[in-house]
């Protein structure tokens, strides 16, 4: 179905005229139109029909006469409604100290002064600022209580922020609104300060006013430069230092406190967006990017985000404009303004999922199963019978919870929980097997969604731990899980810290003494701790941290053997790593560990770009938030030399690009791996040749993770290098050594060469001067006027060891 966009009525704007407010007054039925034509005019236009003009008034500039934001809505009570303008002072003087920033204008012509007046009790109703610079973000009227919100940038000469101006829009008169205001300022975040606010939205709140805005650091080329951050803004008390009401002096001392985020609930390179529903307990976030994204973000009562997910990329990574807007009509659309194009995303999507099972996975808080039409769906979707659906812990609560508890007849009891919640009562029931035997005695009460139980004899638990298939069906759907049960009073572990006794008890379903440091069963039904919450107080003695990755750049094909430095690292039992928009984090186990060392391979990437890196301790919580950029895979353009002596050490260097992300090369056909090293300070990539007694040209490949990368150039072996003889002359105090050799074509460098000569037991140094096909050239040095005298040299390739006597036409390896 098409959803475009066509004409209703037109209002034609004189060319050479901005439009820089447009403002609904809903109560009125008409919406507010200024612009820049003639010094600036406002006008008012019937809402149902902008073609009838209400009320024209020329030379006022309520709006920005630049290209700059400005914020307006319509503010006061039902008697009173006034037009709030946020803007940069367009006609400030380089001589002026103060600066207007707010005002408040009269929307109908029977109040005091007349319309679009702002006159207010003998004085402007505006608020001023000493600071010049600032940037209006957005704002809002809120209904009950009235009151006035809005959001700015600010900058000088030593620091940026975000600031909030509150007024009380319940007061009649506009110089009492002005005179109520209060502000303070917004920070973000602990990590690193991101001073410039880019868009913000409020969070639909029975309670209180929930605010989220996306700050920026200014710096595209951190992958963490912008983060969404939530705050509790209902209760803004406070002045900031250069913003008061007109005519107060001095104007805005320091005082009140600055609000802190209640959390972070997101950290990308680019996001440029930001909207909010709510759907229950459940806040849905959607999150427009620079790069041409819109993602949804899924957080709980506790803001606790859920995994983030892409509904829509644009193909030419335009900007997603700051105002996105929710279908009034249909929840399930939202509008997004990207360049010149408006676009209708669905946010909902969940017909892809095919069973109840993937649909609880997906954690989406509009999505559960319909029952009589035996798919996922939107609960308007799902009418007259039962919807199944997420309960408002799911992000910390798998689908199966268990306990178990032993009662007097000597039999333990199982207690089953889903993570699950309904409308109705839709058919259930459980099935509790050991191999293909039923487990339950048949003792325990029908099993209600979302619960049931099993109890059987002790003694089955007594001999070990025992493997029970747990299958629950609702209605047409099964779901199974594969559950170990413990001896709870036996549980024991040799580890020397109670943390780890305290996760394999927990994760047993049994329940852990934090003043006895013990396991024991459990009492009755009850839900399942999470190990997060049951063993938090041990965590402080074995938790881990991440000190150093080597190496952090790899390319998407991967590493292995990577080295990770850390402490505590005892009770990591994998590593975790994480795109910012990967649901399904990739999973790598430890294959060497010490004390403060770890190592692993890093998987694939279909992307490049930056991922996170933690490490998971048994109660799968991560810990560290180390960097790892994937990058693009190695070039081999060629080698240099291109052959090398039979006996191999020679040094072959490696050109091309990316070559850091090199792990060893292949020689092929002899199927050869050898090690390579790279100089980080020259980019000098090389290995050394391998012992080889065959002819032919080889080739070779670079290694990569667990894929491989052609080298365009061939190398080939030659016979090693063979000395002949030498002989000396006399140069004027120095020995010019003349060394014979037979003539191959290694064109061998000075570097790899090293001579020495030996007369007794005195050894001189002889400094190469040239290398030719058959002879090699170097010099002794003579000292205090004597001639160094020799009667034999020592020539040295790496394995190659050579000794050439005086005169003789012999050669010794």
């Amino acid at each position: 179905m098409r959803h475009d966009l066509y004409e209703e009525k037109r209002k034609d704007i004189t060319e050479h005229n901005r439009v820089n407010i447009l403002v609904p007054f809903d109560l009125n039925s008409t919406l507010i139109t200024c612009g820049t034509l003639n010094n600036g005019y406002c006008e008012v236009l019937d809402i149902n029909d902008i073609t009838n003009s209400i009320y024209y008034e020329s030379y006022i500039l309520i709006g920005p006469r630049q290209d700059e934001k400005s914020v307006a809505f319509i503010t006061g009570t039902s008697s009173n409604r006034y037009l709030l303008v946020g803007k940069k002072d367009d006609d400030a003087k380089p001589q002026d100290t103060s600066y207007s920033v707010v005002s408040l204008w009269n929307t109908l012509q029977s109040q005091a002064g007349g319309i679009f007046s702002r006159i207010a009790e003998g004085s402007d109703a505006m608020i001023q600022s000493t600071v010049r610079d600032v940037e209006f973000v957005d704002g809002f009227q809120r209904v009950s209580p009235s009151e006035s919100y809005l959001f700015l940038n600010t900058k000088t000469d030593s620091e940026r922020k975000v600031l909030v101006l509150w007024m009380d829009s319940s007061k009649e008169k506009k110089r009492e609104i002005i005179r109520s205001l209060q502000a303070a300022t917004i920070r973000c975040c602990s990590d690193k300060a991101r001073p410039v606010l880019v868009s913000c939205t409020v969070i639909p709140s029975v309670n209180g006013v929930i605010w989220a805005g996306v700050f920026s650091a200014q710096n595209q080329q951190d992958p963490e430069n912008s983060a969404l951050a939530l705050y509790d803004i209902s209760n803004v008390k406070g002045r900031v230092k250069g913003f008061c009401a007109i005519g107060e002096k001095p104007c805005g001392s320091e005082s009140g406190t600055e609000l802190q985020p209640l959390s972070v609930v997101f950290k990308y390179s680019s996001m440029s967006a930001v909207a909010a529903v709510r759907s229950g307990s459940w806040i849905v976030l959607f999150i427009g990017t620079s790069d041409g994204q819109l993602i949804k973000l899924v957080l709980d009562e506790k803001f606790t985000p859920g995994c983030p997910t892409v509904l829509f990329k644009s193909d030419d990574e335009r900007a997603v404009f700051p105002r996105m807007h929710l279908d009034p009509v249909n929840f399930k659309y939202i509008y997004t303004a990207l360049k010149k194009q408006v676009r209708r995303v669905s946010v909902v999507s969940c017909a892809e999922y095919i069973t109840l099972k993937d649909c609880r996975a997906a954690l989406d808080p509009l999505c559960g199963w319909c029952v009589n039409i035996q798919r996922c769906s939107t609960q308007d979707e799902c009418s007259d019978t039962s919807w199944v659906s997420i309960p408002k812990n799911s992000l910390q609560t798998r689908l199966f919870s268990f306990q178990i508890a032993e009662n007097s007849s000597r039999k333990v009891t199982l207690h089953l929980s889903l993570s699950l919640k309904s409308t109705g009562n839709p058919a259930f029931s459980c099935i509790f097997t050991k191999g293909s035997v039923n487990l339950c005695d048949g003792s325990d009460p029908p099993a209600v969604l979302p619960n049931c139980s099993c109890s059987f004899p002790d003694q089955i638990l007594y001999t070990g731990g025992l493997k029970v298939s747990a299958t629950v069906t609702i209605e047409d759907q099964k779901i199974t899980e594969m559950l170990t049960l413990r001896n709870c009073s036996g549980i024991k572990d040799n580890s020397p810290n109670s943390y780890t006794k305290c996760v394999q008890c927990v994760s047993s379903g049994c329940h852990w003494s934090s003043s006895s440091k013990r396991c024991d069963w459990t009492h009755g039904r009850g839900p399942q701790l999470h190990i997060q919450d049951a063993c938090k107080d041990l965590l402080y003695e074995v938790k881990p941290a991440i000190l150093s990755l080597e190496p952090n750049k790899v390319s998407f094909h991967g590493r292995n053997n990577v080295l990770l430095r850390g402490r505590n690292l005892e009770s990591v039992t994998k590593i975790r790593i994480q795109g910012d928009l990967d649901c399904i984090p990739k999973e790598s186990p430890v294959f060497d560990r010490s004390s403060d060392t770890l190592r692993f391979h890093i998987p694939p990437s279909g992307t490049k770009g930056t991922v996170k890196v933690c490490v998971v301790t048994p109660d799968d919580r991560c810990h560290g938030n180390s960097i790892i950029t994937y990058s693009s895979q190695p070039s081999c353009t060629g080698i240099q030399p291109t052959v090398s002596w039979s006996s191999g050490g020679r040094k072959i260097h490696v050109q091309g690009s990316n070559l850091e992300l090199v792990e060893s090369v292949t020689v092929l056909p002899s199927n050869k791996v050898l090690k390579t090293q790279y100089n980080t300070s020259s980019g000098d990539l090389w290995f050394d040749s391998h012992p080889y007694d065959g002819s032919g040209q080889l080739s070779l490949k670079l290694n990569v993770g667990n894929s491989t990368v052609d080298c365009v150039d061939y190398f080939s072996y030659k016979p090693d290098p063979g000395f002949t003889g030498f002989t000396t002359v006399q140069v004027a105090n120095d020995l010019q050594v003349n060394i014979q050799k037979r003539a191959d074509m290694l064109n061998l460098s000075m570097s790899e060469v090293t001579v020495m000569g030996l007369q007794g037991k005195q050894q001189y140094q002889c400094v190469l001067e040239k290398i030719e096909s058959n002879a090699i050239i170097c010099k002794i040095k003579g000292e205090l006027g004597a001639v160094p005298a020799v009667d034999s040299l020592n020539v040295s390739m790496f394995l190659i060891f050579s000794c050439i006597d005086y005169g003789k036409d012999n050669l010794k390896d």
